[in-house]
């Protein structure tokens, strides 16, 4: 169906059923409600070409989720412990606001360009970034772009020294540090001195904050930093099981450890079983996430909680207001993050 057919239907002209359909202001409400009634009898869908033509947007957001390491895992963007949980989140949320969702993964830093390139080719009115490395790839796409952008776990400080003098970008974090440090403070009251730690990706801001303030929060305490305890898991399952291994094989063990993501946690707990290491009986596990399995496992997982949920809305309503023309240059929000006590931590007997 046609809009000259609701028109014709509806006792209106042609135009007026454009104005409806753009939601302008200056349709008297009995009109609206007469072209709202046809439109919904006969299901009629606008055509998206037609409204960016137009100059009005595609009620599109782009979601494009960096996957650059892990890639024999064909589980680590839709089963990925801060992947998986993110996108169902902006996929509910921007729903809920009337978005489309386009998802495009990003497998090498070159394939930086498709963001831009969805952006020119008017397919999407806003973007979201997840899971992005410092890289020139991503640089050149933020100093380039002045379409709205949301970007998840970034710092602001670099993104306000290259950002466009245009740009509209919304920076989402959560509260890593204050997560870390209540990791050390528990472990501390419970009596653990000697504590490990495995790191993400020092390229990505929270795998920088993290391993930061847990030397920080260490140091703080008075407790030796001791090398062969820090482990370089790099958010990957597969490097961090070898990384666990080549520490229990030299024979010497912190009483407990923290990992940067759930992710490194499940697969550092699986690695001490295969050696007949009891968790928390041996050593004491920690995680970052909160994903849907670390209640699932045996024992299950203490981890930090991030609310998924909030960034996602905060994203998409920042967003909004981006696309609408009511904000723009650089916001900054930090969530606030949850120390969840599960059953993988215990006071030590040593």
């Amino acid at each position: 169906m046609k809009s000259e057919e609701i028109a014709r239907l509806a006792g209106v002209s042609r135009s007026t059923v454009s104005r409806v359909i753009n939601n302008y202001p200056n349709v008297p409400q009995a009109t609206r409600d007469k072209v709202m009634k046809v439109i919904k009898k006969y299901n009629f869908e606008p055509n998206v070409s037609a409204r960016v033509l137009a100059g009005k947007g595609t009620d599109t957001l782009g979601l494009f989720l960096f996957s650059i390491y892990d890639k024999k895992n064909p589980l680590r963007v839709y089963g990925n412990s801060y992947f998986g949980p993110f996108l169902d989140a902006v996929v509910d949320t921007g729903n809920y606001k009337g978005f489309y969702i386009l998802i495009h993964t990003i497998y090498t830093p070159q394939e930086c360009r498709y963001i831009y390139q969805t952006f020119s080719q008017r397919r999407i009115d806003g973007g979201i970034i997840i899971g992005t490395e410092s890289n020139p790839e991503i640089e050149t796409v933020i100093s380039n772009t002045n379409y709205p952008l949301a970007i998840i776990d970034y710092d602001p400080d670099e993104i306000k020294k290259i950002m466009h003098k245009d740009g509209k970008i919304v920076v989402i974090n959560s509260l890593d540090r204050k997560g870390i440090s209540k990791c050390i403070d528990e472990l501390v009251s419970l009596g653990h001195k000697e504590i490990g730690f495995i790191e993400g990706r020092k390229t990505t801001y929270s795998g920088y904050v993290r391993k930061d303030e847990f030397i920080k929060s260490m140091n703080r305490h008075g407790l030796e930093l001791k090398n062969e305890y820090i482990l370089k898991g790099d958010f990957v399952r597969d490097k961090t099981e070898k990384e666990v291994a080549k520490m229990i094989n030299k024979g010497r063990l912190p009483t407990a450890i923290i990992a940067s993501n759930d992710e490194m946690a499940l697969a550092a707990m699986d690695t001490f079983r295969a050696h007949n290491i009891s968790i928390p009986e041996d050593i004491s596990i920690i995680g970052f996430d909160d994903s849907p399995v670390a209640s699932l496992v045996e024992p299950s997982l203490t981890t930090v909680r991030i609310p998924f949920y909030t960034m996602a809305q905060k994203a998409v309503q920042a967003l909004s207001e981006m696309i609408k023309g009511k904000a723009e240059g650089l916001l900054h929000y930090q969530v606030d993050v949850e120390l969840i006590w599960r059953k993988s931590c215990t006071k030590n007997k040593i």
